[in-house]
Protein backbone atom coordinates (compact mmCIF):
# COMPACT_ATOMS: atom_id res chain seq x y z
CA UNK A 1 0.00 0.00 0.00
CA UNK A 2 2.98 2.34 0.49
CA UNK A 3 5.59 1.54 -2.18
CA UNK A 4 4.28 -1.59 -3.90
CA UNK A 5 7.25 -3.78 -2.96
CA UNK A 6 6.76 -7.50 -2.34
CA UNK A 7 5.98 -8.13 1.32
CA UNK A 8 8.21 -10.10 3.65
CA UNK A 9 6.86 -12.34 6.41
CA UNK A 10 8.71 -12.87 9.68
CA UNK A 11 8.93 -16.16 11.55
CA UNK A 12 8.41 -14.26 14.82
CA UNK A 13 6.71 -10.97 15.66
CA UNK A 14 8.64 -7.71 15.59
CA UNK A 15 7.88 -4.23 16.87
CA UNK A 16 6.74 -2.21 13.86
CA UNK A 17 5.56 1.36 13.30
CA UNK A 18 2.56 2.01 11.05
CA UNK A 19 3.60 4.18 8.11
CA UNK A 20 0.12 5.69 8.04
CA UNK A 21 -0.89 6.51 11.62
CA UNK A 22 2.41 6.09 13.49
CA UNK A 23 1.08 3.45 15.88
CA UNK A 24 3.72 1.10 17.26
CA UNK A 25 2.67 -2.53 17.64
CA UNK A 26 3.91 -6.06 17.10
CA UNK A 27 3.47 -7.43 13.60
CA UNK A 28 4.66 -10.14 11.24
CA UNK A 29 4.46 -8.55 7.79
CA UNK A 30 6.17 -5.54 6.22
CA UNK A 31 7.93 -4.62 2.98
CA UNK A 32 11.74 -4.74 2.57
CA UNK A 33 11.81 -0.93 2.66
CA UNK A 34 10.53 -1.03 6.23
CA UNK A 35 6.98 0.10 5.47
CA UNK A 36 4.26 -1.33 7.69
CA UNK A 37 0.53 -0.58 7.70
CA UNK A 38 -1.60 -1.64 10.67
CA UNK A 39 -4.85 -3.50 10.03
CA UNK A 40 -6.95 -0.53 11.07
CA UNK A 41 -5.38 1.76 8.47
CA UNK A 42 -5.24 -0.98 5.84
CA UNK A 43 -8.93 -1.81 6.21
CA UNK A 44 -10.40 1.63 6.89
CA UNK A 45 -11.27 2.73 3.36
CA UNK A 46 -12.56 -0.70 2.38
CA UNK A 47 -14.84 -0.89 5.42
CA UNK A 48 -16.34 2.51 4.58
CA UNK A 49 -17.00 1.22 1.06
CA UNK A 50 -18.53 -2.01 2.38
CA UNK A 51 -20.93 -0.14 4.64
CA UNK A 52 -21.93 2.26 1.86
CA UNK A 53 -22.64 -0.47 -0.69
CA UNK A 54 -24.46 -2.60 1.87
CA UNK A 55 -26.68 0.32 2.85
CA UNK A 56 -27.63 1.06 -0.76
CA UNK A 57 -28.03 -2.33 -2.46
CA UNK A 58 -31.27 -4.28 -2.71
CA UNK A 59 -29.55 -7.39 -4.06
CA UNK A 60 -30.19 -10.77 -2.47
CA UNK A 61 -27.09 -12.31 -4.08
CA UNK A 62 -24.00 -12.14 -1.85
CA UNK A 63 -21.65 -12.72 -4.80
CA UNK A 64 -23.24 -9.88 -6.77
CA UNK A 65 -22.72 -7.56 -3.79
CA UNK A 66 -19.12 -8.71 -3.31
CA UNK A 67 -18.27 -8.18 -6.99
CA UNK A 68 -19.64 -4.67 -6.74
CA UNK A 69 -17.33 -4.03 -3.79
CA UNK A 70 -14.14 -5.21 -5.45
CA UNK A 71 -14.98 -3.36 -8.67
CA UNK A 72 -14.35 -0.11 -6.79
CA UNK A 73 -10.98 1.55 -7.51
CA UNK A 74 -8.10 1.55 -5.03
CA UNK A 75 -9.20 -1.56 -3.11
CA UNK A 76 -6.04 -3.57 -2.30
CA UNK A 77 -5.76 -6.87 -4.16
CA UNK A 78 -5.05 -8.86 -0.98
CA UNK A 79 -5.76 -8.29 2.69
CA UNK A 80 -8.13 -9.05 5.53
CA UNK A 81 -10.53 -6.31 4.36
CA UNK A 82 -11.90 -9.14 2.20
CA UNK A 83 -13.27 -10.68 5.40
CA UNK A 84 -15.34 -7.54 6.03
CA UNK A 85 -16.43 -7.53 2.39
CA UNK A 86 -17.54 -11.17 2.48
CA UNK A 87 -19.35 -10.74 5.79
CA UNK A 88 -21.03 -7.53 4.64
CA UNK A 89 -22.10 -9.05 1.34
CA UNK A 90 -23.58 -12.13 2.98
CA UNK A 91 -25.41 -10.53 5.90
CA UNK A 92 -26.80 -7.83 3.57
CA UNK A 93 -28.10 -10.41 1.11
CA UNK A 94 -29.81 -12.24 3.99
CA UNK A 95 -31.33 -8.97 5.22
CA UNK A 96 -32.61 -8.09 1.75
CA UNK A 97 -33.99 -11.60 1.21
CA UNK A 98 -36.31 -11.04 4.15
CA UNK A 99 -36.84 -14.48 5.68
CA UNK A 100 -34.75 -13.41 8.65
CA UNK A 101 -34.91 -10.00 10.29
CA UNK A 102 -31.45 -8.44 10.27
CA UNK A 103 -31.18 -5.18 12.19
CA UNK A 104 -28.47 -2.52 11.98
CA UNK A 105 -27.25 -3.66 15.39
CA UNK A 106 -26.86 -7.21 14.06
CA UNK A 107 -24.85 -5.96 11.12
CA UNK A 108 -22.59 -3.90 13.38
CA UNK A 109 -22.10 -6.96 15.57
CA UNK A 110 -20.97 -9.00 12.55
CA UNK A 111 -18.35 -6.35 11.74
CA UNK A 112 -17.23 -6.15 15.37
CA UNK A 113 -16.73 -9.91 15.60
CA UNK A 114 -14.98 -9.99 12.25
CA UNK A 115 -12.54 -7.31 13.39
CA UNK A 116 -11.46 -9.51 16.31
CA UNK A 117 -10.34 -12.36 14.05
CA UNK A 118 -9.59 -10.90 10.62
CA UNK A 119 -5.88 -10.13 10.96
CA UNK A 120 -3.60 -9.48 7.99
CA UNK A 121 -1.40 -12.41 6.96
CA UNK A 122 -2.86 -14.84 9.49
CA UNK A 123 -4.11 -17.24 6.82
CA UNK A 124 -0.46 -18.20 6.36
CA UNK A 125 0.66 -17.64 9.95
CA UNK A 126 -2.08 -19.64 11.71
CA UNK A 127 -3.83 -21.56 8.94
CA UNK A 128 -7.08 -19.64 9.46
CA UNK A 129 -8.27 -17.19 6.81
CA UNK A 130 -10.30 -14.36 8.36
CA UNK A 131 -13.07 -14.88 5.82
CA UNK A 132 -14.06 -18.14 7.56
CA UNK A 133 -14.75 -16.64 11.02
CA UNK A 134 -16.28 -13.56 9.34
CA UNK A 135 -18.96 -15.71 7.70
CA UNK A 136 -19.16 -17.74 10.89
CA UNK A 137 -20.02 -14.49 12.66
CA UNK A 138 -22.86 -13.98 10.18
CA UNK A 139 -24.34 -17.40 10.92
CA UNK A 140 -23.83 -16.97 14.68
CA UNK A 141 -25.60 -13.60 14.71
CA UNK A 142 -28.45 -14.89 12.54
CA UNK A 143 -28.92 -17.99 14.72
CA UNK A 144 -28.13 -16.46 18.10
CA UNK A 145 -25.33 -18.98 18.51
CA UNK A 146 -22.97 -18.69 21.46
CA UNK A 147 -21.09 -20.99 23.81
CA UNK A 148 -23.55 -23.40 25.38
CA UNK A 149 -26.21 -23.23 22.67
CA UNK A 150 -25.22 -26.69 21.44
CA UNK A 151 -27.19 -27.26 18.21
CA UNK A 152 -26.94 -23.63 17.08
CA UNK A 153 -23.22 -23.58 17.73
CA UNK A 154 -22.87 -26.85 15.84
CA UNK A 155 -24.67 -25.41 12.81
CA UNK A 156 -22.37 -22.37 12.83
CA UNK A 157 -19.26 -24.52 13.18
CA UNK A 158 -20.47 -26.82 10.40
CA UNK A 159 -20.80 -23.86 8.05
CA UNK A 160 -17.35 -22.59 8.95
CA UNK A 161 -15.85 -26.08 8.54
CA UNK A 162 -17.17 -26.31 4.98
CA UNK A 163 -15.81 -22.86 4.21
CA UNK A 164 -12.36 -23.69 5.61
CA UNK A 165 -12.16 -26.84 3.48
CA UNK A 166 -13.17 -24.92 0.37
CA UNK A 167 -10.51 -22.27 1.05
CA UNK A 168 -7.91 -25.01 1.60
CA UNK A 169 -8.59 -26.40 -1.87
CA UNK A 170 -7.85 -22.97 -3.41
CA UNK A 171 -4.53 -22.42 -1.65
CA UNK A 172 -1.22 -22.25 -3.47
CA UNK A 173 -0.63 -19.33 -3.56
CA UNK A 174 -3.33 -17.73 -1.48
CA UNK A 175 -5.83 -15.37 -3.09
CA UNK A 176 -8.29 -13.44 -0.91
CA UNK A 177 -10.65 -12.84 -3.82
CA UNK A 178 -10.88 -16.50 -4.77
CA UNK A 179 -11.29 -17.39 -1.08
CA UNK A 180 -14.12 -14.87 -0.65
CA UNK A 181 -15.96 -15.92 -3.80
CA UNK A 182 -15.86 -19.61 -2.98
CA UNK A 183 -16.71 -18.97 0.68
CA UNK A 184 -19.77 -16.97 -0.30
CA UNK A 185 -20.88 -19.78 -2.61
CA UNK A 186 -20.56 -22.26 0.27
CA UNK A 187 -22.33 -19.92 2.71
CA UNK A 188 -25.18 -19.32 0.26
CA UNK A 189 -25.68 -23.05 -0.32
CA UNK A 190 -25.45 -23.81 3.40
CA UNK A 191 -28.04 -21.14 4.20
CA UNK A 192 -30.40 -22.68 1.68
CA UNK A 193 -29.88 -26.29 2.73
CA UNK A 194 -29.86 -25.82 6.50
CA UNK A 195 -31.74 -22.60 7.22
CA UNK A 196 -34.16 -22.35 4.28
CA UNK A 197 -32.75 -18.94 3.40
CA UNK A 198 -32.75 -18.98 -0.39
CA UNK A 199 -30.44 -16.31 -1.75
CA UNK A 200 -30.16 -15.33 -5.41
CA UNK A 201 -27.44 -16.68 -7.70
CA UNK A 202 -25.52 -14.81 -10.38
CA UNK A 203 -26.56 -15.85 -13.88
CA UNK A 204 -23.08 -15.21 -15.32
CA UNK A 205 -19.83 -17.00 -14.53
CA UNK A 206 -17.35 -14.84 -12.64
CA UNK A 207 -14.25 -14.14 -14.71
CA UNK A 208 -11.55 -12.61 -12.52
CA UNK A 209 -9.88 -9.49 -13.88
CA UNK A 210 -7.07 -9.37 -11.32
CA UNK A 211 -4.73 -11.94 -12.87
CA UNK A 212 -1.94 -9.45 -13.46
CA UNK A 213 -2.33 -7.79 -10.05
CA UNK A 214 -1.67 -10.81 -7.84
CA UNK A 215 1.59 -10.13 -5.95
CA UNK A 216 2.27 -13.83 -5.30
CA UNK A 217 1.35 -15.00 -8.80
CA UNK A 218 -2.09 -16.08 -10.02
CA UNK A 219 -2.94 -19.80 -10.00
CA UNK A 220 -4.55 -19.27 -13.42
CA UNK A 221 -6.04 -22.57 -14.67
CA UNK A 222 -6.08 -23.97 -11.14
CA UNK A 223 -8.52 -21.24 -10.08
CA UNK A 224 -12.24 -21.67 -10.86
CA UNK A 225 -12.54 -17.93 -11.55
CA UNK A 226 -9.73 -17.74 -14.09
CA UNK A 227 -10.61 -17.36 -17.74
CA UNK A 228 -7.93 -16.91 -20.43
CA UNK A 229 -8.12 -13.45 -21.92
CA UNK A 230 -10.36 -12.16 -19.12
CA UNK A 231 -7.89 -9.57 -17.86
CA UNK A 232 -10.30 -6.69 -18.41
CA UNK A 233 -13.44 -8.77 -18.08
CA UNK A 234 -15.66 -9.18 -15.06
CA UNK A 235 -19.26 -10.27 -14.71
CA UNK A 236 -21.67 -7.38 -15.15
CA UNK A 237 -22.80 -5.81 -11.89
Amino acid sequence: MVCGARLEYFATERKLTCSSCGKVEKGSVRCPEGHYVCDECHNHQSIILVQKICSETTSTDPLHIFEKMIAAPDIPMLGCHHAFMAAGAFITAVKNQGNVTVSKDMMHEVYARTKRQAIGGYCGLTGVCGIAPALGACFAVILGSKCGTDSLQKITMSAVSEIVLAITDLTGPSCCRAYARKSLEIARNFASDCLQINLSRMSSHIACSDVERHPHGCRKKLCPYYKPGSRESRVQI
